[in-house]
Parts: structure tokens; C-alpha cells; sequence
């Protein structure tokens, strides 16, 4: 192989993936590049996608970019194993979701179009290596599961409540009757002030321009979102310790670590009879690598 077909040493692509979930749907991707001295460099603004155009936009940024490692984070089951019912990284994750009024889509295989043998997740999972191992180093392309909600909640990206956990945003644009936009610009701001610390400028610009649109469609909030799954992968490159929720076997969630939020998922490990050691973990690549 000649020099400029060699993978750039020490460069990470990094991709957030709000993933479409079905065939007839599209999500939304966007990607930069962690070079060798920790910087970063962006590729394009949050596009939209379904699956195959997310696998072929990676694909592309993999063979322009060479990078010596590519990371997905991917809002969408990676692991799905059981029949009917929820995994039991849901039933661990759905109560601390649930006392801040979200939900959790449970993730089975009687979900055909999702998680059935033909759904397209598998299909993109396949070109690049499937489900990763958080807990290994050995890939050079991982795809990890993460979850938006969680993430936003291990960042206390909440709001004032009468519950002590607080609220989650009601950002999605869809849900006519509960969308608050004020709620909106509060994710927006949130986000802004994670990306404006790492010098992505036209991440940044592109965001405080949602902020200022008065009627969000869905297709912004999946991009908003492909954002937040972005910024679990920076938090994942830049060694910080995140939380892996789940196992390998029946599936797991990546996210960053929040004490708070871990404390709950402890809690809820053992209400429900679960070693926490097993189900609830920090996750740092760096200590990955070194154990190796």
C-alpha cells in the first residue's frame, strides 16, 4: 500500500447517528475528525439519512479521511436478543427516564421492522464490524448503542420540576400538543455551550441557528439529536470516564457519566436484583487501550 492509501496515525473519525430506525424512515449523521494533538476538524453541517446513506457517508468519510479509528454512536439498539418485552438495559434505564416524564421505546424482536431478521439496522451494523465491545480495544471500527435521553440526563440538561430529578425538555416538534420552544432553546444552548468549548465553529454556527428558528421541524430535532449522539463520541475520544449501561450479551447504552444518574441506575439495579458491578459501569477507552 502507498503512504496515501495508510490510515492517518492517531486520527478518530467521530459520528453521531440518529438512526431512522425503519426502511421508510430517515434519521440524520454528522461527523468530524479528532486529529493526532486533540483537535478536531468537521466534515459537513448534520445531514439527513436513512441507512444506507448513513453507510455510504461513512464509507466516504472513511476513504477520504483514512482515519486510524472510527467511532459510531448510534441512537438505536445495537444488541437485540429478546423475543417480546423490553432488554434489560430498558428496564434498568426506562425508571430513572420515566420520574423525569420521559419514555423508552422497549426494543424486541416481535418488532419486525426494527429488530426483526430483515431490518435494516442489521444490515448497517454488518459493513462495519457489528455491535462493538466497549470493553475491547481490538476493533478499529465501533459502532456503539447510545441514547439521547440518557445522555442529556447524565449532563443534567433538565428542568425545574416538582420532582427533585426535574423535567426532561419536550423538544421534539412532532408531538404537537407537549412541544415547548422555549424548551427547544434550552437543548439548543446546552449543546451550543458543549461544541463552542472545542472550537467546531460551524457546528456551532449551524446550531444557534436552530435555536433562533421559531418552528423546528422534526427533521431538525433528529438532527439536534445526531448532535447529542456526537457529542457522546467526543466525550468517548476525549478519555473522559462514561457510563455502560447493560452487557454485551443483551444489549448496553453508552453515555456520559453523571454521579447522580449513576446513583439511580445502582438503585435501580437493586431493586430489580441486578449486580451493579455487571450492569452498571464506567467506561473510559483510554484504560481500555492500556489493559490491552
Amino acid at each position: 500500500m502507498s503512504d496515501s492509501g495508510k490510515p492517518h496515525p492517531k486520527t478518530t473519525l467521530l459520528i453521531g447517528f440518529d438512526s431512522s430506525w425503519t426502511p421508510k424512515n430517515r434519521g440524520a449523521i454528522i461527523g468530524v475528525i479528532r486529529k493526532h494533538d486533540g483537535t478536531f476538524r468537521e466534515l459537513d453541517q448534520p445531514q439527513m439519512a436513512n441507512f444506507t446513506e448513513a453507510a455510504n457517508v461513512i464509507s466516504e468519510w472513511r476513504r477520504s479521511e483514512r482515519p486510524a479509528v472510527t467511532i459510531v454512536l448510534l441512537d438505536q439498539p445495537t444488541i437485540v436478543k429478546n423475543a417480546t418485552g423490553q432488554r434489560p438495559v430498558e428496564n434498568i434505564v426506562a425508571s430513572p427516564v420515566s420520574l423525569r416524564y420521559g419514555g423508552m421505546q422497549p426494543a424486541s424482536i416481535s418488532r419486525a421492522e426494527m429488530f426483526g431478521p430483515s431490518a435494516p439496522v442489521w444490515q448497517f451494523l454488518n459493513q462495519f464490524g457489528g455491535a462493538a465491545d466497549p470493553l475491547s480495544s481490538t476493533a478499529d471500527t465501533k459502532v456503539f448503542e447510545t441514547y439521547p435521553v440518557l445522555a442529556m440526563m447524565a449532563l443534567e440538561w433538565v428542568l425545574p420540576d416538582t420532582r427533585v430529578t426535574g423535567r426532561l425538555p419536550k423538544y421534539n416538534p412532532k408531538r404537537r400538543k407537549t412541544f415547548s420552544i422555549d424548551d427547544w432553546r434550552y437543548v439548543c444552548e446546552q449543546l451550543s455551550d458543549e461544541i463552542a468549548g472545542r472550537d467546531l465553529s460551524m457546528l456551532s454556527a449551524w446550531i444557534i441557528k436552530m435555536k433562533s428558528n421559531p418552528s423546528p421541524s422534526k427533521a431538525d430535532q433528529d438532527c439536534l439529536d445526531a448532535c447529542i449522539c456526537l457529542l457522546v463520541a467526543l466525550h468517548l475520544a476525549e478519555f473522559k470516564d462514561c457510563l455502560m449501561v447493560g452487557d454485551t450479551d443483551t444489549g448496553y447504552i453508552v453515555a456520559p457519566l453523571g454521579d447522580g444518574l449513576r446513583g439511580e441506575l445502582v438503585d435501580r439495579c437493586g431493586k430489580t436484583n441486578r449486580d451493579p458491578s455487571k450492569w452498571v459501569r464506567i467506561l473510559n477507552l483510554n484504560a481500555v487501550q492500556q489493559s490491552a
